[in-house]
Formats: C-alpha cells, structure tokens, sequence
C-alpha cells in the first residue's frame, strides 16, 4: 500500500472524521433554523353562554399574529445563517487536512520504525551470540573478564534498544490502524516513499501571501467574522420597538360579528438591546484578534519550521553519505572478527555504531516528512500526494 492510497483510505474510513462530520451537519443545521422567519401565531377560542336566553349564540375569536421585527431582521440573520454554515464547511475541510497530516506521519513513522528495529534485531542477534561465546569462553579461562564483561553489556545495550523500538513500532501501527478504521489485527504493508520535495525559501514566501485565501481553518474564521459581523446589525435592528401585528375576527354571545386589527409593541427602555449590541461587538472583536493572532502564528511557525526542515535536510544528507562507508567497514569487521583477526570490542563497537548512524538516520527521515507535511499544511501549498481532496 503507497502513501496515497492510505491517505485516500483516511479520508474515507476514518473515525474521527465520520464524528466531525457529523458534527458539521449539525452545526449547519443549526445555523440554518437560526435564518429563519418565525412561524405566524394562531390563536382560536371559542364562548359558550351559560344562561339559555333568547338571541344567544357560542361565541368565537380567531386570531392570526407576526413578529413583524423578523421581518426587519431576516436579510441580516439569513446573511449569517449562510456564513456559519459555510464555517461549518471549511472546519470539516481543515479536519480532513489535519487527518491527512496525521495519516502521513503515521505512515512514514511506521516504515521507519519497522527498518529501526530490525536493524536493531540483527545487531542485537550478533552482540548477544558473542556475549555467549565470550561468557562460555571466560568459564573454560578463555578469555578475560573485562573483554566478557564488555560483550555482556553492549549486547545488553542494544536488547534494551531493540525493546524499545519494538514497542515503539507496535504503538506506530496501532495508532494507524486505528486511524483508518482498520482491525488491529489486519496487515500492513507499505511503500517506502523516500524523502520528500525540498521547499524553498521562495515558496514559503509566496504561500505566505496566499494563505488567508487558501487555508481552510483562517477562511473558517473569516465566515465566522461575517457572521458575528451580521450578528451585530441584528442587534442593531432589535433596538427599535418590537411590534407584533395581529388580524383578528370575533363574534361575541349576541352573535355581532366583528373584526379587528391588533398591534403589541415592545418598548425596549431598559437598556437589554444596548447591552445586547456590546455583547455582539465586543465578540466580533475577540474574533478579528483571534484571526490575526493565527496569522502572526503561521507566519512564525513557518519560518522555524522551514529553518528547522533546512538543518534536517543537511543532517539527512551527511548521514545517508557516511552510513554506506560504516556498512562496508562492518562487512569488513565481521569477515576479520569470523577469522580471529579483529578483537571482539572492536567488532562490537563497529556494530553497535553503525545501528546507532542507521537508527539515526531513519528517527531523522521520519522527522524530515513531519515537518515537512507540517509547514505544507500550515501553508496551505501543494499536496505530496496528487488527486487528495482535502489539499486542493
């Protein structure tokens, strides 16, 4: 399985997701019924005379009644209703993005944590049957005790090493089974995608100047301003008497028919609607202060990740060219050690060396993907994997 088709199968299957989605559904809904017209109130009674008297009849009153203040406000409420959904939207989006990000961590830790530990496997198998030979030869007054002692305790090092990464690999696989939806039981088995693309100073830049209109979780915060923003011309509107007009027809006991017309006006003298329009702008405040402060971040966080990301790339380079001259020595190492030409310190320093550069340099491979989805997902640029909806 490549990294595109997990990050596809993330999307799809996993269950986080299925929850946010959900949850986006339901703020939509919310902030649809929030844009709505109240419903017209009807109102019917009816009069019974209870002294039976020549010329009475049952009396009845039918009423319908609307908050004509709904009126008023319904361009602005609607203006809302349809930002809130549109920031229900683009927070699903930014999820998605997020577990794509996740995904491609997972992915890449997994690899590299499974070549880690059987480098590890194979240097620990060496180091611990030379502990044996060495411990079997002490007892036959073979060998001394610190040559012994020294087999002993690298081979113990690196077990302890190679249980650590076990269990390292193992939490890596779970933590990707589980977010895609997987058996922890079923079997993985993935492409090594190599290191990812350089980015530039120059793209950074650029995705700098670009990002408000690009990444989801900040247009996310630009819907929710406009709809705080529509929340306070709502307000505004509520300052003015409320009135509810009401049509009414009536026939009383005598059976005289009559109809009328009925008006309820609210008289907002209490101050309820001004402390109503400073709650809503001193919200819309906290929300434009909300957005710079992640733009300030991003571009913050960009420039140390991508200072970091440059470092990591030399580091990544100078091992990757030194760790073939290490394996070859170790070949070479093992032939003299089998032969009896090489003094088994030696041999096991060479060995447990080049599973520390070789660990090493997979700890900092997987970490060169992390940072390097992380900026491109900060900066809303291209996805590393073509045809993702969540990047485009």
């Amino acid at each position: 399985m490549n990294l595109s088709a997990v990050d596809r199968y993330a999307i799809a299957h996993s269950p986080d997701l299925a929850v946010e989605r959900r949850r986006a559904e339901v703020s939509m809904a919310q902030a649809y019924q929030g844009g709505l017209l109240p419903d017209p109130q009807v109102s019917a009674s009816v009069d019974h005379p209870t002294v039976h008297r020549l010329g009475l009849a049952n009396g009845y009153a039918l009423g319908l009644a609307e908050d004509l203040q709904a009126l008023l406000t319904e361009p602005s409420r609607a203006e809302g209703a349809e930002a809130r959904q549109q920031q229900a939207r683009l927070e699903l989006l930014w999820a998605e993005w997020q577990t794509l990000q996740r995904a491609t961590s997972l992915y890449v830790h997994k690899i590299y944590a499974d070549d880690k530990l059987a480098v590890l496997r194979r240097t620990a198998s060496i180091l611990l049957e030379q502990a044996r030979h060495s411990t079997h030869a002490l007892k036959r007054h073979g060998t001394s005790i610190d040559v012994a002692g020294v087999d002993l305790s690298a081979a113990l090092d690196i077990t302890s090493q190679k249980d650590s990464a076990a269990r390292a690999a193992v939490a890596t696989d779970a933590d990707l089974k589980a977010l895609l939806g997987l058996a922890p039981t079923a079997s993985l088995k993935l492409d090594n995608p190599g290191d990812p693309p350089a980015i530039s100073r120059e793209d950074v830049e650029k995705a700098l100047k670009l990002v408000r209109q690009t990444r989801p979780d900040l247009l996310a915060l630009q819907a929710g301003y406009h709809a705080q923003d529509e929340a306070v011309r709502t307000a505004i509107l509520q300052q003015f008497p409320a009135i509810n007009l009401g049509f009414n027809r009536a026939s009383d006991t005598s059976n005289i028919q009559s109809n009328g017309l009925g008006v309820t006006l609210n008289i907002p003298i209490f101050g309820s609607t001004q402390a109503k329009i400073r709650l809503e702008r001193a919200t819309r405040e906290q929300l434009r202060a909300e957005y710079q402060a992640r733009l300030d971040q991003t571009t913050a966080d960009a420039w140390r990740i991508w200072q970091t990301l440059v470092l990591l790339r030399s580091n990544v380079d100078r091992l990757a060219k030194s760790v073939p001259a290490l394996q070859k020595m170790a070949t070479t190492s093992q032939r003299a050690y089998s032969a009896g030409n090489l003094p088994p310190a030696t041999y096991a320093l060479i060995e447990t060396s080049l599973s520390a550069r070789q660990g090493e340099l997979f700890d900092l491979r997987a970490t060169l993907w992390d940072d390097t989805i992380a900026l491109r997902t900060l900066l809303a640029m291209s996805p590393l994997v073509p045809g993702i909806s969540g990047f485009e």
